[in-house]
């Protein structure tokens, strides 16, 4: 694997985390309280498995199916080298009910769930792998009808079914802020997110901690309003080479 690109992928990431690091202290929070998840989407393994030798330990890919392609090539790597690279995926994209069964067990997090149905089948896979899923309630607070998510008035439906199911464990909310001209007009939205997570804290408890919002242009007013899962793959890995 390339040296240059290694160097470039570890520089980038070097000034990422101190902006965040940065952004944090100003808003008054601890930086540790802020993870970054590396998202994958559109570049190769091989710019997952420089990222994570230089520190990196979170990726996060949109589609199952480039998911499941990334993990194949890894299970193919020579065991020693597999053994070098410990590092977490989480799904970060919509994900269809007929596709849960490719990704229970093998993320660390789910991110975008976006339906009731969704919530069940999650259940139901994750009982038949005796396994327990966390996952993030997608919130649709702008009410954009080209995204995913619930409403603000169906959030308290979904809670109660995620309490009320085994083996699958509700950690926070998950948000995408519209594409504004200004960025600082997102805030609004990851405030809203915000407070919904704080009003429902109570009746789901206190792991019910995570604020999933903020990308590459709007990541700053993300932190400013509690966020505490980040998701940044351009300014990490470059200009995407679609495929």
């Amino acid at each position: 694997m390339s040296n240059t690109r290694k160097n470039e992928i570890a520089e980038n990431l070097k000034e990422l985390l101190h902006e965040i690091e940065e952004y944090a202290i100003k808003a008054n929070r601890d930086p540790k309280e802020i993870e970054l998840i590396c998202v994958s989407k559109n570049y190769p393994l091989t710019d997952v498995l420089l990222a994570n030798e230089v520190g990196a330990t979170e990726f996060g890919e949109n589609r199952v199916q480039e998911f499941e392609q990334k993990q194949f090539e890894f299970y193919g790597l020579p065991e020693g080298l597999k053994k070098d690279h410990q590092f977490n995926w989480h799904l970060i994209g919509t994900l269809q009910r007929n596709k849960v069964k490719d990704v229970v067990a093998q993320v660390k997090l789910i991110h975008s769930v976006d339906s009731e149905r969704l919530i069940k089948q999650i259940a139901r896979v994750s009982k038949r792998y005796s396994v327990t899923t966390e996952f993030l309630l997608q919130m649709n607070i702008a009410q954009e009808e080209t995204k995913h998510g619930f409403s603000i008035q169906d959030i308290e439906s979904a809670i109660d079914l995620s309490l009320r199911l085994d083996n699958i464990k509700l950690r926070g909310l998950m948000t995408m802020a519209p594409h504004y001209q200004d960025a600082s007009k997102t805030e609004v939205i990851f405030a809203k997110t915000r407070e919904l997570l704080n009003k429902h804290k109570p009746t789901v408890g206190a792991e019910f901690n995570q604020l999933s919002m903020g990308m590459s242009n709007d990541y700053p007013y993300a932190i400013a309003q509690g966020a505490t899962l980040i998701r940044i793959g351009t300014r990490i890995f470059g200009e995407r080479n679609y495929r």
